[in-house]
């Protein structure tokens, strides 16, 4: 009977043990599964920012190319005299 009762025991135990091993590893899959999520959040707003930042440097640009007009240029391409 107390045999019976200790393998009772030691079984319930392993089961335990084993249920607890899958959950622990099931956190650390989700926990995992939140960083890589996290980072990507993050690099997609950062390419964000950038392209907003890009293409505020391209208008800005365009609005001094075009603020300057054409009449700077020179002909021909040729070196100026001495």
């Amino acid at each position: 009977m107390r045999s019976e009762h200790e393998a009772l025991q030691e079984l319930y135990l392993k089961e335990q043990t084993k249920k607890e091993q899958l959950r622990m590893e099931e956190e650390a899959r989700e926990l995992r599964e939140r960083e890589i999520e996290d980072k990507w959040r993050k690099m997609i707003l950062e390419n964000e920012i950038e392209k907003q930042n890009m293409i505020q440097q391209l208008t800005e640009a365009a609005q001094i190319r075009a603020s300057r007009g054409k009449g700077r240029k020179r002909k021909g391409g040729k070196k100026k005299k001495k």
